[in-house]
């Protein structure tokens, strides 16, 4: 193999908390399978993996499942493409570069990452129960007089080739999109939990599911809200499938997406000195935030109304013995076995939660600790800010601020404050957005993306959000909030880090086509480094939840909402810790994937902030207008391509199911002896009893299991 690119950073991948006989057995592994083939690497690793699992059920629980977890760990990273290696101080790991190798094309790169990715889920699709959810969905029945599957709603290649060809055959280019817009009708279709096709008796949620595993990547239930849709075309029989979207809660911290809105001090200093905002009404509007969170949170119980507007030293202090309090509550809460342990209100109906038992939750170890430390920064930001005078000068006072370290961390606070307030509810994540064949040739992904930002998108979302009670708000406040559900932008980021993608030069301009009644430009932002946990497999997390059990005796991540950030990271998390490795460098995602915003209307970032004049015009395009632009920027004259209608002919749902039915054996598939012969000797291949080197435990696993029973 050609040699990478160097753009990203070599860490060690020490788990400190395993023996050294242990990790010296992790690193023969690493170099004796260095040359063999990465599919096959990466099974040995889980093989390894499972293998040590199974010693754990018969003693040596800790130590075992601590082998399971790392060999684990190792098989995702090289499943990722990772570089995973040895020097003179022991095993190396690389986060994968998505650039293309030196002499590598960018297709190549493409199909090199995209077989990466597909290691996992291929994996995933070999699932006994995924593979009785596929058979489930393909399997033909009746339904109102008519033999139907989910593959009834792929659309069949050679007749929508026909339709388009007859279509393009039209020699004026305003009669030839008039004709396309016959053929192509797209409706956007919301998939709530229990509704079904018309045409096929499926369940919508159950059609997007199956649709999701055509994805390269594995698919996994993401936190927060979630919001499926299916782009379908009312034009053909059975209204098949164009592609499938899901908006899901954004990201906490991205950073080129807050610059872009404006959620930045450098980027407000900025914009006041350049005179795009008013100073005074930057002040005014961060002392407003500021107030508004804080009446957002119940504090009756902890300090006086007064003591909010004018925060004493005095009450900060008080606050911090509140969070303690609360924090030592929160322990007993987590080690109570009398059937009073942590309360998770998740699946009840929020609506039929009076005020009352928003009262008492709010009163729990985990919501008094929460309540005292979100006032804590808060009350600290509007002390600083009254002491700048802001409330009788504000414009002069911001000045004050922005020069000062401690200013300029009560104006952090405030913007911190707007963002949280809009984030959840004005913004959210395109977590999955493509076309189905045979539409991904026609780009239709460029259509699914668009339609997103559609007047009906919007519809759909304020409908299934206006009345939804917040819940960890709704705890914080002691009574029932509901928040805005007013999208406002959407963010995304591309699978590949090279190359152009479907976001690429997507933009429709007012001026430029009729009907559009605001612009909508995906907009590439500035890529970067972040945390995640994608790469890690749903395997290696269980396994790090089994081993939390053996060391603690208890399950310490519940799942439950206003813990802290997902519990899949916290697991992860507390995995890593658990195995001896305490710093974010297996978390770091350095392949550059690009990362885009859109407004779903002119202005809608200002609306955020607040801080300048807002939108005059807040309607988004309808889809129909949105559709006749994609025709006439895209489809048409992709049709004038040669060889774009031949090669849809011969696709269609024996192609969907067909793909289906390899990738599902192909991740089936197990590491054969004959396969690693003369690379890996047998003995690696399995454990034996003796694998672990008990004759040098591990202190801190023992000191750690001796700790939670005492």
């Amino acid at each position: 193999m050609k040699k990478q690119k160097k753009t990203t950073e070599r860490s060690y991948f020490f788990p400190s908390k395993l023996s050294e006989g242990s990790r010296r057995r992790i690193q023969e592994t690493v170099v004796i399978s260095k040359n063999v083939d990465f599919e096959h690497r990466v099974e040995l690793f889980r093989k390894l993996s499972w293998d040590f699992k199974l010693e754990a059920e018969k003693g040596e629980t800790a130590d075992n499942l601590s082998m399971a977890v790392a060999y684990s760990i190792l098989a995702d990273l090289i499943a990722q493409g990772w570089i995973v290696d040895v020097n003179e101080f022991g095993i190396t790991v690389e986060a994968a570069s998505f650039e293309p190798l030196e002499g590598e094309t960018v297709d190549h790169a493409k199909r090199r990452i995209r077989a990466g990715l597909q290691i996992a889920s291929n994996r995933q699709l070999a699932e006994p129960s995924v593979q009785v959810f596929i058979k489930r969905m393909e399997r033909v029945r009746e339904f109102n007089g008519k033999q139907v599957s989910v593959l009834s709603l792929v659309d069949d290649g050679s007749t929508l080739a026909a339709a388009l060809d007859a279509a393009n055959c039209l020699t004026k280019v305003q009669d030839r999109n008039v004709a396309l817009r016959k053929v192509i009708r797209p409706i956007l279709q919301e998939c709530p939990t229990d509704e079904r096709c018309k045409f096929t008796g499926l369940k919508l949620q159950d059609i997007w599911r199956y649709l999701r595993h055509t994805w390269s990547l594995e698919y996994n239930p993401l936190p927060g809200r979630t919001q499926r849709f299916l782009l379908r075309n009312a034009a053909r029989k059975n209204h098949p499938i164009i592609g499938i979207a899901m908006l899901a809660s954004p990201t906490a911290n991205l950073g080129s997406r807050d610059s872009w809105i404006g959620w930045q001090i450098d980027t407000v200093a900025q914009k006041i000195m350049l005179g795009e905002y008013s100073a005074s009404a930057v002040a005014r509007r961060l002392v407003s935030a500021l107030e508004s969170a804080t009446q957002d949170i119940r504090h009756d119980d902890l300090i006086d109304d007064t003591e909010v507007t004018e925060p004493k030293f005095d009450t900060l202090v008080r606050l911090e013995q509140y969070a303690a309090r609360g924090a030592a509550q929160r322990k007993k809460d987590l080690s109570s076995n009398d059937g009073n342990g942590p309360i998770d209100i998740r699946g009840y109906k929020k609506e039929n939660i009076s005020d009352s038992d928003w009262r008492d939750l709010s009163e729990t170890g985990l919501f008094r600790k929460k309540r005292a430390e979100q006032l804590i920064p808060m009350l600290r930001a509007l002390q600083v800010l009254n002491k700048f005078g802001i409330r009788k000068e504000p414009a002069s006072a911001i000045y004050l601020a922005f020069t000062d370290n401690d200013g300029q961390s009560a104006i952090r606070v405030a913007l911190n404050e707007i963002k949280k307030k809009h984030l959840a509810t004005e913004v959210a994540d395109l977590a999955v957005c493509g076309a189905i064949a045979p539409y991904n040739a026609l780009l239709g992904g460029k259509l699914v993306a668009l339609s997103m930002a559609s007047r009906e998108a919007r519809k759909l979302y304020s409908r299934r959000y206006s009345d939804q009670v917040s819940e960890i708000a709704s705890q914080v406040a002691g009574r029932a909030i509901v928040r805005s559900s007013d999208l406002k932008l959407i963010t995304t980021t591309s699978l590949y880090g090279v190359g152009s993608n479907q976001y690429s030069g997507l933009s429709l301009r007012r001026k430029k086509f009729n009907g559009l009644t605001a612009d909508i430009v995906w907009k590439k932002l500035q890529s970067g480094t972040g945390v995640s946990v994608t790469h890690l497999s749903e395997t290696t997390v269980s396994l790090m939840r089994d081993l939390g059990f053996a060391v603690y005796g208890r399950r310490r991540i519940n799942s439950v909402f206003g813990e802290g950030s997902s519990p899949r990271m916290r697991q992860i998390r507390e995995g890593l810790n658990l195995i001896g490795i305490n710093d974010d460098a297996l978390l770091k995602q350095s392949h550059g994937r690009k990362v885009y915003g859109c407004e779903l209307y002119n202005g809608a970032k200002e609306d955020i902030l607040g801080f300048g004049r807002k939108a005059r015009r807040k309607s988004s395009s309808s889809l129909r207008s949105i559709s006749n632009a994609w025709i006439a920027r895209w489809l048409s004259p992709r049709l004038m391509k040669p060889n774009i209608l031949d090669g849809i002919k011969t696709v269609g749902p024996d192609t969907i199911r067909e793909e289906l039915v390899l990738r599902a054996m192909k991740g089936g598939a197990t590491v054969h002896s004959s396969a690693v012969s003369g690379a890996i000797p047998s003995s690696m291949v399995s454990i034996s009893d003796s694998s672990v080197d008990r004759s040098s435990p591990s202190p801190a696993l023992n000191d750690a299991a001796i700790v939670s029973k005492t």
